[in-house]
C-alpha cells in the first residue's frame, strides 16, 4: 500500500462511526499539542466481500463507489477536525481491507494510534471490535482506544490516570503519562494496587503474613516506578495511591473523573506472556473514558 511517511505522527482510524470521528478529534488535539501532524486512515472492505461469481460484472462498480464514499468519510472528518486546529497538517489515505492491517502499517513509523472502541458496521454493536484487539495487541507503537462522550471528545483539565505494578512495560506506561500530562498541563494519578488476603487465604495462614511489611513494600514498587520522572517533569502534580484489590478493578473506581488511563499492554502476574493481559482488557471493555496501551519505548 503506497501511503504519506507516517514517522512521528499520530495516526486515527476512520470509519464513518461518531466513535470514530470523536477519536479523530481527540487525536487531532493531541497531534496539535504534540506539534505532529496527524494522519486519518480508511480501510476498504477485504477482497472477498462480494459473495458470488455472478456479481463479478459490478465489482468494479461497487469498489469505485467504496472508494468514493470512504474518500468522503475522510473529509468529512477532516472538517471536524480542522474546526478545532484549523493550522494542524492532516494527511489522509485509503487502504485495503481488513482495517487493522491498514492501521498497522501506518502504526510502523507512528508515535501513537488512535481509534474508537466501536466502529460502524454488523458488529458495532459488540462490546469491542476485533480491529480494536488486533491492533491493540500488535501495533509497534502506543496504541490509545477512545471511550466516552462523543459530543465531547477533546481533551480536558482532568487527570490522568496511570497504573503502577513494576514491571518494565509499567515503567513505560509511567513514562508515557508523564509526558501527556505535561503536554496536556494536567494533573497524574498514579494508582498501584495489590492483592491481599485473598492471595494466601484466609484464617491461620493469613494471619503468618506481616501485612503491614507487604504495604511497605509494595509502596517502594510505586516508588521506585516514579523516581526521576518528577525531576523530569516538575511541572506536573502527582497523587499516589496504593491500593488493594485486583488491578481492573482498583483503576476502575479510579476514573470516575478521569480523561484518560495509561497501562502497559501487559503487567508482571502469571499472564504475562499474553499480548494483552486481563487489566488491559478489562479496561478497553469498560472505562469511561480513552484507554492508552503503552509499548516500551
Amino acid at each position: 500500500m503506497s501511503t504519506p511517511s507516517t514517522r512521528k505522527a499520530v495516526v486515527a482510524g476512520v470509519d464513518g462511526s461518531d466513535t470514530a470521528v470523536a477519536a479523530a478529534r481527540w487525536a487531532g488535539d493531541l497531534a496539535s499539542r504534540l506539534g505532529a501532524p496527524l494522519h486519518l486512515v480508511h480501510s476498504l472492505p477485504p477482497e472477498g466481500i462480494f459473495y458470488s461469481e455472478a456479481a463479478v460484472l459490478i465489482q468494479s462498480q461497487m469498489v469505485q463507489q467504496l472508494e468514493e464514499d470512504g474518500k468522503k468519510l475522510l473529509a468529512d472528518a477532516t472538517e471536524k477536525v480542522r474546526a478545532d486546529h484549523p493550522d494542524l497538517e492532516i494527511n489522509s489515505f485509503i487502504g485495503p481491507g481488513p482495517a487493522a492491517k491498514s492501521l498497522l502499517e501506518a502504526a510502523e513509523d507512528a508515535r501513537l494510534v488512535v481509534l474508537g472502541a466501536t466502529g460502524a458496521g454488523a458488529l458495532e454493536n459488540f462490546l469491542l471490535g476485533s480491529t480494536v484487539l488486533r491492533v491493540a495487541n500488535h501495533a509497534p507503537c502506543p496504541v490509545a482506544v477512545w471511550r466516552g462522550d462523543v459530543n465531547a471528545p477533546l481533551p480536558s483539565d482532568r487527570p490522568i490516570v496511570v497504573g503502577v505494578d513494576g514491571s518494565e512495560l509499567s515503567a513505560a506506561a509511567v513514562g508515557h503519562a508523564f509526558k501527556l500530562a505535561s503536554t496536556l498541563d494536567v494533573p497524574l494519578r498514579a494508582v498501584h494496587s495489590w492483592v491481599g488476603d485473598a492471595a494466601l487465604g484466609v484464617g491461620a495462614t493469613a494471619a503468618l503474613v506481616d501485612w503491614d511489611a507487604v504495604a511497605t513494600s509494595e509502596s517502594a514498587v510505586l516508588a521506585e516506578t516514579l523516581a526521576g520522572l518528577g525531576d523530569q517533569y516538575p511541572e506536573v502534580k502527582v497523587e499516589r495511591i496504593i491500593d488493594r484489590g485486583p488491578a481492573a478493578k482498583v483503576l476502575l473506581s479510579h476514573l470516575d473523573d478521569a480523561q484518560l488511563v495509561v497501562v502497559g499492554s501487559h503487567g508482571r502476574g502469571q499472564f504475562r506472556a499474553a499480548l494483552l493481559g486481563s487489566t488491559s482488557q478489562n479496561l478497553l471493555h469498560k472505562a469511561p473514558c480513552p484507554v492508552l496501551i503503552a509499548r516500551k519505548p
